[in-house]
Protein backbone atom coordinates (compact mmCIF):
# COMPACT_ATOMS: atom_id res chain seq x y z
CA UNK A 1 0.00 0.00 0.00
CA UNK A 2 1.74 2.94 -1.09
CA UNK A 3 0.23 6.47 0.56
CA UNK A 4 2.02 9.45 -1.85
CA UNK A 5 5.04 8.85 -3.38
CA UNK A 6 6.97 10.94 -6.17
CA UNK A 7 5.84 14.63 -6.73
CA UNK A 8 2.66 14.86 -5.30
CA UNK A 9 3.84 13.65 -1.98
CA UNK A 10 6.52 16.66 -1.64
CA UNK A 11 3.98 19.39 -2.64
CA UNK A 12 1.68 17.54 0.12
CA UNK A 13 4.17 17.72 2.61
CA UNK A 14 5.23 21.08 1.35
CA UNK A 15 2.06 22.59 1.39
CA UNK A 16 1.57 21.00 5.45
CA UNK A 17 4.50 22.76 6.28
CA UNK A 18 3.30 25.86 4.96
CA UNK A 19 0.08 25.83 6.31
CA UNK A 20 0.71 24.05 9.65
CA UNK A 21 3.05 27.02 10.28
CA UNK A 22 0.42 30.04 10.49
CA UNK A 23 -1.68 28.81 13.37
CA UNK A 24 -4.01 31.15 15.22
CA UNK A 25 -1.83 34.30 15.63
CA UNK A 26 1.20 35.62 13.50
CA UNK A 27 4.67 35.69 15.35
CA UNK A 28 4.18 38.13 18.38
CA UNK A 29 6.48 41.23 19.03
CA UNK A 30 6.90 39.72 22.87
CA UNK A 31 5.75 43.00 24.46
CA UNK A 32 3.86 42.44 27.46
CA UNK A 33 2.19 44.72 29.95
CA UNK A 34 0.42 44.58 33.24
CA UNK A 35 -2.66 46.62 33.03
CA UNK A 36 -3.46 48.88 35.61
CA UNK A 37 -7.06 50.24 36.47
CA UNK A 38 -8.16 53.20 38.40
CA UNK A 39 -10.37 53.31 41.50
CA UNK A 40 -11.63 55.53 43.64
CA UNK A 41 -10.00 54.84 47.69
CA UNK A 42 -12.88 56.52 48.66
CA UNK A 43 -15.77 54.45 47.38
CA UNK A 44 -17.15 51.29 49.52
CA UNK A 45 -17.17 49.93 46.12
CA UNK A 46 -14.53 49.50 43.03
CA UNK A 47 -15.80 52.29 41.43
CA UNK A 48 -13.78 53.91 38.25
CA UNK A 49 -11.82 56.93 38.29
CA UNK A 50 -10.06 58.73 35.29
CA UNK A 51 -6.95 60.94 36.46
CA UNK A 52 -6.05 63.70 34.25
CA UNK A 53 -2.68 64.77 33.18
CA UNK A 54 -0.95 61.48 33.38
CA UNK A 55 2.26 60.64 32.91
CA UNK A 56 4.20 57.03 32.61
CA UNK A 57 7.94 56.86 32.55
CA UNK A 58 9.77 53.57 33.01
CA UNK A 59 13.20 53.92 34.97
CA UNK A 60 15.72 52.95 33.00
CA UNK A 61 13.36 53.37 29.67
CA UNK A 62 14.06 55.83 26.89
CA UNK A 63 10.92 57.13 26.36
CA UNK A 64 7.67 57.54 28.85
CA UNK A 65 5.04 55.58 28.35
CA UNK A 66 2.38 58.25 28.77
CA UNK A 67 2.39 61.78 28.42
CA UNK A 68 -0.32 64.70 29.52
CA UNK A 69 -3.10 62.03 29.01
CA UNK A 70 -6.44 61.42 30.94
CA UNK A 71 -6.72 57.58 31.47
CA UNK A 72 -9.10 55.14 33.72
CA UNK A 73 -6.70 52.46 32.96
CA UNK A 74 -3.25 52.22 31.51
CA UNK A 75 -0.56 49.82 30.82
CA UNK A 76 3.08 49.24 31.78
CA UNK A 77 5.49 46.97 29.59
CA UNK A 78 7.68 44.82 31.80
CA UNK A 79 11.23 44.49 31.40
CA UNK A 80 12.28 41.04 30.33
CA UNK A 81 15.80 40.91 31.72
CA UNK A 82 15.13 41.85 35.33
CA UNK A 83 12.53 40.72 37.92
CA UNK A 84 10.99 43.93 38.44
CA UNK A 85 10.23 47.20 36.75
CA UNK A 86 9.82 50.30 38.23
CA UNK A 87 7.78 53.33 37.19
CA UNK A 88 7.01 56.76 38.28
CA UNK A 89 3.52 57.89 37.51
CA UNK A 90 2.60 61.51 38.01
CA UNK A 91 -0.41 63.68 38.02
CA UNK A 92 1.32 67.03 38.00
CA UNK A 93 5.12 68.47 37.93
CA UNK A 94 5.03 67.66 42.06
CA UNK A 95 2.81 64.92 42.67
CA UNK A 96 4.51 61.35 41.95
CA UNK A 97 4.28 58.04 42.74
CA UNK A 98 6.41 54.90 41.97
CA UNK A 99 5.36 51.52 41.11
CA UNK A 100 7.72 48.91 41.20
CA UNK A 101 6.02 45.53 40.15
CA UNK A 102 8.15 42.68 41.39
CA UNK A 103 7.24 39.12 39.31
CA UNK A 104 8.99 36.07 38.28
CA UNK A 105 9.30 34.97 34.38
CA UNK A 106 8.73 31.81 32.53
CA UNK A 107 9.26 31.25 28.61
CA UNK A 108 6.61 29.50 27.00
CA UNK A 109 7.15 27.86 23.73
CA UNK A 110 5.00 29.20 20.71
CA UNK A 111 6.38 27.45 17.53
CA UNK A 112 9.56 26.89 15.71
CA UNK A 113 8.80 30.20 13.45
CA UNK A 114 7.80 32.37 16.06
CA UNK A 115 10.12 30.82 19.02
CA UNK A 116 9.27 31.80 22.60
CA UNK A 117 7.26 34.34 24.72
CA UNK A 118 7.40 35.27 28.01
CA UNK A 119 4.62 34.75 30.68
CA UNK A 120 4.81 36.78 34.13
CA UNK A 121 3.71 35.80 37.56
CA UNK A 122 3.32 38.99 39.50
CA UNK A 123 4.37 38.54 43.27
CA UNK A 124 4.48 42.15 44.86
CA UNK A 125 4.00 45.59 43.93
CA UNK A 126 6.13 48.26 46.00
CA UNK A 127 4.35 51.99 45.93
CA UNK A 128 4.57 55.22 47.06
CA UNK A 129 1.50 56.92 48.21
CA UNK A 130 1.48 60.70 47.36
CA UNK A 131 -1.81 59.82 45.49
CA UNK A 132 -1.97 56.32 45.67
CA UNK A 133 -3.60 54.64 48.44
CA UNK A 134 -3.37 50.97 48.18
CA UNK A 135 -2.96 49.00 45.57
CA UNK A 136 -3.97 45.28 45.01
CA UNK A 137 -3.43 42.45 42.38
CA UNK A 138 -6.35 41.37 40.47
CA UNK A 139 -4.97 39.22 38.13
CA UNK A 140 -1.21 38.37 38.58
CA UNK A 141 -0.78 36.18 35.12
CA UNK A 142 0.39 38.60 32.30
CA UNK A 143 0.31 37.05 29.38
CA UNK A 144 0.76 38.49 25.80
CA UNK A 145 -2.84 38.76 24.32
CA UNK A 146 -4.51 38.92 26.96
CA UNK A 147 -6.79 41.68 28.25
CA UNK A 148 -7.03 41.18 31.87
CA UNK A 149 -7.01 43.70 34.05
CA UNK A 150 -3.67 42.83 36.67
CA UNK A 151 -3.58 45.23 39.20
CA UNK A 152 -6.14 47.81 41.14
CA UNK A 153 -4.77 51.32 42.00
CA UNK A 154 -6.71 52.77 44.48
CA UNK A 155 -6.07 56.67 44.28
CA UNK A 156 -7.09 59.15 46.35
Amino acid sequence: MKFLTGLPAIGFIVLVFIFGCQGEEACLSNQNAVQAGLYSAWSDEDKDSTLQNVSLVGINRIDSIYRDQSLSEFFMPLDFESDTSTFVVGVSATMKDTLSIVYRKELDFISRDCGYIFTFDIDTILYSNAFIDSVAIAYPIVKYGESAENIKLFIY
